[in-house]
């Protein structure tokens, strides 16, 4: 599937007002696995349920190539050792669905970069509007860093020693239990 998508860095306090307005809202661990293996596992949690995505991305910056699978989220305990050993990103993440563009706010909690927005779509005759006309904020917030290298979730991540005090007192509009949920499901493997 083609994935088009633009993504920012966002300097300033976010209004929870903003987040409110997100459909879903998760709690992500992101691990990508050795070179030469491509692939990322992606544990999601919502309020209502538990996904293990694979994923396999070619291409990048702007326009990339992805291919996707669901994976039963009991197979976690099956690959856990290599996930250990891999390097990984995690954060809260709150998704936006409007004129046919997906917009996602992250909040990395792993490593501690702060808010990225990103705004995507699959199709390559749609638009995709700058995020400050997307969620009605001042533009000199943002920073795009679309073609940047460093800001890829592959090259940002690290190896997770440990789970502890990675979460912070409260996340917004994230319930107590899908923290509790996701700190469970991370002891498997932490």
């Amino acid at each position: 599937m083609l994935e088009i998508e633009r993504k920012f860095l966002f300097g300033k306090d976010l209004p929870v007002e903003i987040i409110e307005e997100a459909e879903r809202h998760q709690l992500i661990i992101q691990w990508y696995l050795e070179h030469p293996d491509r692939r990322r596992i992606r544990l999601g949690v919502d309020e209502s349920e538990i996904s293990l995505l694979e994923t396999v991305k070619s291409g990048s910056g702007l326009i990339r190539e992805e291919e996707e699978k669901y994976l039963d989220p009991a197979k976690i305990t099956e690959i856990a050792e290599q996930l250990k050993t891999s390097r990984a990103v995690i954060k809260s993440r709150h998704i936006f669905a409007r004129m046919q563009v997906e917009g996602v706010i992250d909040w990395y909690l792993l490593p501690q970069i702060g808010y990225v927005f990103e705004v995507e779509t699959s199709s390559p005759f749609v638009r995709l509007p700058d995020p400050w006309e997307y969620w009605m904020q001042p533009q000199e917030g943002f920073r795009e860093v679309t073609e940047e290298p460093y800001y890829t979730a592959r090259s940002l991540a690290v190896v997770v020693h440990d789970i502890e005090d990675i979460f912070p007192m409260s996340l917004p509009l994230i319930s107590k239990k899908q923290i509790d949920k996701f700190e469970m499901l991370l002891k498997l493997i932490y």
